[in-house]
This record gives C-alpha cells, structure tokens and sequence, in this order.
C-alpha cells in the first residue's frame, strides 16, 4: 500500500470513527446530565451505530463523486465533519434547553419573536461552549484538523484519485439498505416500548442513530404513531368507555389509586382537613360554588420553582410572599404539565384541562387545524363574564394574537402593541417609584406596569357593574434572566457566588423581583391598597426555572439524584387568594384577610386547577368531561410533564421513559400505575389529535354514559 493511500486510508477511518463516538454525546446521560434517556439495549446501540455509519458512509460516498484529490477529500471530510459537531452542539444546547431532543416539529418554536432573548441566549451559549466544556463536541474537527495541517504540505497528498463508479453504486445502495434496515428496526422496537409521539426523537437518537434521525427527519419522513394504532377505539362505544375511566365530572366515580369513591360535588368530609372557609363564603357542608358570582384574576407567573420557597436564604427574601400565602389556600406539591410549547402549553392546560402533546406547539397547530375545545373562558362568557388576557409581549408571540380570540374565546386581548399605543415608552421603561426614580426598562411591558394596569381594569369593569375574569400573563424572569429593574448584582447570595454558574446566579437575584411584584398587585407605590372587591386571585407558575442540576445541589447542601433534581425543577407553585374587607398587619403594610386558606400537601398540576376553577365558581360545564381532580380534596393523583414524560404521586417521582429511575431511589413503580398512566397520556393525544376530537368524544360519552 502506497504511503499517500494510508494517509488517505486513515483520515477516512479516523473521519467515521469519531463522527460516530461524537453521537453519544446526546444519547448517554454520563456524557450529558441534561438528557433523559430510555434504557439502553444492545440492539438499539447496534442499531444506531449501523444507522450513523450508514448516513456517513452515504455522505461520504456523494462527496468523494465530487471531489478527486486526496487533499480535497480531506478538505471534505473536515468541512461536513464541522457541520456535523456544530448540529451536534446546536442539538445539545436545545437539548438544555427545553430538556428532549430536538425534532422538526419544534421549529415552530422559533416563529417567535426573540427580541429581549436572543443576546443573553447567544451569550449563555458561549458560556457553554467554553466554559461549561461543549468545545468537546468538536473533538472530531479539531482531531482531522491537526493531521490535516500536518499532512497539508506532503506532496503525496494531491494525488488524483480514479472513481470505481461500480464500487460507489454498491456504497450509496448499501448505505440506503442499511439505512432502511435500521428505521424498521427502530420504528418496531418503538412501538414495543413507548409509542407516544413526543418521546420519538429521544428514542430514535438512541436506536436509530442522529445522523439518520435528523436526516430523515429534515426531508420530512418522521411518521408519527397514531394513538389510536394503540388503543384500538373501534367504535364511539369504545370511545366512551375508555375515556369515562378518566373523566371526573360525574356524581360518582371510584379513584384509581386508592379505590375510594369521589364526586363532582366536594363536600368537606373529603377535603383537605387545615381548610379554612369563611362564614361569609360558606355553604354548609358544601364547598361547590363557594366562589360564585365574584370576579376571577388568574394570573400566569413566569419561571417560579417552589424550591425558592425551601431554601433558607431565598425564603427569606419572600417575606411579602408568605404573608400573602399565609392568607391563601396553597398547593404545596404542584406540578407543570408542560409540553415542547412551554408557557403557552401551561395556559392550554390551565385554560381546558388538557394535556399538550408535548413535541408540538398547539398554539401554532391551531392556524392548520380548527381546534374545538371547552375552556373557562367559554364558561365565563357564557354566565356573561367580560374576558380579557393581558400579556407584555407582542400579540404574536406564541401566535397569541390568533389564539386567544379564536380557540379561547376571550372578548379582549391587550398586548405589547396596545400599552405603546396607549402611551407606554418601551425605550423609556416604567418608573415603579416615582420617589425615588426607580425604573424597569425591558424590550416587554413591565410586570409593575401589568399589576397597576390589572387593578385599573378592574376597577373599570367594577364601576361599570361588569362581571369580569381577567388573565394576566407576567414576562419575568425569564431565561436568560436579563432585564433585572435591581440590576446585575453580584454577591447577593455570597455563599453561592463562586460554586454556582451564572445562570443561576441572575435567576436567584430575580427573588426579590418576584416579592415586589407580588405585593405590587396587591399594594400600590404609595402603599396603597389596590385588592379589587368580590375578586378571587388565583396564581400558578407556568414552569420551572431550567437550572442546570449542579446548581441545584448547592442550594439543598447535599449530591441529589438526577431524578431528585428533576423532581425540584418541576415542582413549581399555585396557590387561591381570596381577600375579604377585613385586614391583617405585618407592620409595614396590611393585606385583606382571606376568605379561604389552608394547604394541600397532595400531588396536583395545572389541569387539576382548571377543574377546581370550575367547581369552585359553579361554571356551566353540564356534563362536558374532565380528567383532574379537584385541588381542595383528599383524592390522589399524579401529575405528568409532557416533555421528559415524568410522573409524580404521591409516593414516588418515575421517568416513563426509563421506570426503574425513581425518586426515592430503588422503588419498584406498580406496573398496574405505569399501564393507567400511558394510557391517559394516549388518550390525552387522541383527543387533541383533530381539531374537533374532543367534541366528538364528548358525544360519545353522552350517547353511552
């Protein structure tokens, strides 16, 4: 063998074998603690392995067609191998993001606009890549780069080489082959294991490899599993028996978990037992409607984790916080059921009980399918409710601007573009203390300026004798968490200022901003009070913060699990104020006493709110369904995040992608649990999967019920 053919020989071999070792890097939560794996299987690696070398080998095969010399060929081989290392480190900073691998169904993600985002994103990107030790990914480039400088000037380098055109026919057909062979394989092996659809691209990283994935995947040949393949809902009988196991608006149902019989109507023997209720509210031994006729503020709080709420040094910032908490009934256990559309998939749950698919963004789904689907706002204009969402960002963002008059039914959306032609200067900011000339100056409308706009709405709306339910959605802190109104401190939290990352330094910081804006709804600048009358204020997080794991051991004091981590970050907060006349005094100011308080230590999310709203204010549902449980009651439950398809209860926190990762640790999960909740996640997926599915549904469960 000639010396320009080893060299020729080995480049190649080298090109393959670290292209294909780079891979593992999304698929091994060793190599990164940002992902959420399924079980790795011996036939699932040799399928990916075959599958990456298949997509290489065809690659490689169409340049060398082009490409003669053996120096251009290096050239080649090191210019797709950059590709291939920055795809890789794109997808792992997606990856860390929004915590699943990225698929073409997430593109719509960013059809919003990312003014105010993109530079602090860019910046924590670098960080990555440098600091936080990305720059491995490009071991492959920087590898082929080195020998090629070494090799560059050898003369035997420019040989021309000839083209077996009968040898490259056999490579580009063996590589199709091969790739073929191992998408039937991958696909089987999915449908045996987890065959909902947004846990696909995880999966097929793992078992069918990232290069043949993602190369399928951008020429649009990523077929979902029907739900139904599954299910097997043959006729509308079927239909409603499967989703009558689920639905929880009927006189009398038995849970699942504890075999306890419930109804849709909460009396106090099976609530909560620290539940307060004021006299004035009261219904007996009733707590249906204890909340109707009044007002309803549901307000969307950005980024908040209940872990501010555990450790000692942030707690403490939130002083304002607990007295409001000390007056509200509060979901101490509660859980986002968010999806790949993040805080929009928040409001979809809150606002019709549903679950979001979790790799699609049904806000945007929505311009392509007509969605039919029951929502509080629907219930709220139906008892004569004036509805109306508030939101500081631009009316398209999340497609908002369509969404909310048209799946929600909201009578007014007041967006970004409607404060500026109303006067707000976002150049200028919101000057929140006009004493001491403090202003918050952000590419959004700050959430001061929100609070204050929410009580002059409201107090609007009161004086013109209108019954009203208003949403609010709060912008900050927002990832990247920029745009603190107290400024880029440092030492703020000194003990953390040299173990934590950046990131999670600004978040932190963002504690006393949650405060202030809480009491800003409630207490004006001039420290008065701004609590709207007969109005019940009702607040929940939209998801966690997205902190790296590390950080999150530094604020407990001891190594948690990567499932304990999980747990924390998905654990965010909701809680019911309901203020009467009379006040309570913390000393420097006072708030309205509540009318309802108490705790609930119980599992409960965001669709289970949506059914608490609905018995709580005696909404007209009739007999439309719903899937959660009510949030002042003694029934258990669990809760699901969309994305990762974890589940908590109230005895353990387990992946369904893997079940034998649990919190605590080395807890055998029920089988019979795992069963009952892939089924309702199916279900779940059946009925958002047509735009008029859950109206059909719905007729089916009144016909056989």
């Amino acid at each position: 063998m000639y010396k320009n053919q080893k060299i020729y020989i080995g480049y190649v071999l080298i090109f393959f074998l670290l292209n294909i070792l780079n891979t593992y890097f999304l698929t091994l939560q060793e190599l990164n603690r940002y992902i959420a794996p399924f079980p790795h299987t011996f036939l699932g690696a040799l399928n990916a392995i075959l599958g990456n070398f298949s997509i290489l080998l065809l690659l490689v095969s169409l340049g060398f067609l082009l490409f003669k010399t053996i120096k251009s060929r290096m050239k080649f081989l090191l210019g797709l191998t950059f590709f291939l290392n920055f795809m890789i480190f794109a997808s792992s900073i997606f990856n860390m993001y929004y915590g699943t691998s990225f698929s073409m169904d997430s593109i719509v993600m960013f059809k919003n606009p990312a003014d105010g985002f993109a530079f602090g994103v860019i910046l924590e990107i670098l960080l990555e890549l440098f600091i936080y030790y990305r720059i491995l990914l490009f071991i492959p480039f920087i590898v082929l780069l080195v020998i090629f400088i070494v090799v560059r000037k050898n003369p035997s380098i420019h040989t021309r080489l000839g083209i077996d055109k009968v040898k490259h026919s056999i490579y580009l057909l063996g590589s199709l082959l091969i790739v073929f062979a191992s998408f039937y394989s991958y696909m089987e092996q999915f449908k045996k294991t987890l065959p909902i659809n947004s846990l696909q691209s995880t999966f097929a990283l793992q078992n069918f490899g990232v290069y043949p994935y993602y190369f399928s995947d951008f020429l649009g040949l990523h077929p979902e599993v029907d739900p139904n393949d599954i299910l097997k809902l043959t006729s509308d009988e079927s239909v409603a028996q499967a989703f009558l196991e689920y639905n929880k608006n009927q006189d009398s149902y038995v849970n699942f978990f504890d075999g306890n019989t419930y109804s849709n109507r909460l009396t106090f023997d099976q609530a909560v037992p620290n539940l307060y209720v004021d006299e004035s509210i009261s219904k007996g031994t009733s707590l249906h409607g204890i909340l109707e006729g009044r007002n309803l503020v549901l307000v969307h709080v950005e980024s908040m984790n209940y872990f501010l709420f555990q450790n000692e040094q942030t707690n403490e910032k939130l002083s304002f916080f607990n007295h409001l908490l000390d007056q509200s009934f509060v979901f101490r256990e509660f859980y986002n059921n968010v999806g790949m559309g993040v805080s929009s998939d928040a409001e979809l749950s809150i606002l019709t009980g549903l679950y979001p698919s979790g790799y699609r963004t049904l806000y945007w789904e929505h311009n392509k399918k007509d969605y039919e689907l029951n929502s509080l706002v629907d219930y709220y204009n139906e008892l004569g409710y004036y509805t109306d969402a508030i939101h500081g960002d631009k009316e398209t963002f999340y497609n908002r601007d369509f969404v909310y008059p048209n799946l929600y039914g909201f009578d007014e959306f007041y967006s970004l573009e409607d404060f500026i032609k109303d006067g707000y200067d976002v150049d200028l900011g919101y000057m929140y203390d006009q004493e001491n000339e403090l202003v918050h100056r952000s590419p959004w409308i700050s959430d001061y300026h929100l609070a204050d706009e929410v009580y002059k709405r409201g107090l609007s709306y009161q004086n013109n004798l209108t019954p009203f339910m208003m949403f609010p959605v709060m912008m900050m802190p927002h990832t990247p968490f920029d745009f603190d109104p107290n400024g880029d401190r440092t030492n703020v939290y000194p003990e953390f200022e040299d173990s934590m990352k950046r990131l999670t330094l600004k978040y932190l910081n963002y504690v006393d901003y949650y405060d202030d804006i809480m009491k800003r709804m409630f207490i004006n600048e001039d420290a008065e009070d701004q609590t709207l009358d007969d109005t019940v204020y009702i607040f929940y997080s939209d998801h966690g913060s997205g902190l790296k794991n590390g950080d999150i051991d530094e604020l407990f004091n001891r190594t948690l699990t990567p499932m304990e981590s999980r747990r924390i970050l998905q654990q965010t907060l909701a809680f019911i104020y309901v203020p009467g006349q009379d006040y309570v005094d913390y000393g420097d100011y006072s708030i309205r006493k509540g009318l309802l308080t108490g705790d609930q230590y119980l599992v409960r999310s965001q669709v289970d709110l949506y059914r608490t709203i609905i018995e709580l204010f005696n909404l007209p549902v009739g007999d439309d369904p719903y899937y959660g449980v009510h949030g002042l009651s003694i029934e258990p439950t669990f809760a699901l995040d969309n994305r990762l398809l974890d589940v908590v209860t109230d005895e353990y926190f387990y992946s369904m992608r893997n079940p034998i990762m649990t919190d605590p640790q080395h807890i055998m999960v029920n089988e019979d649990v795992i069963e009952y909740i892939k089924r309702f996640k199916l279900l779940s997926d059946y009925l958002i999967s047509t735009g008029d599915m859950q109206k059909d549904v719905h007729e089916a469960i009144r016909k056989y019920q």
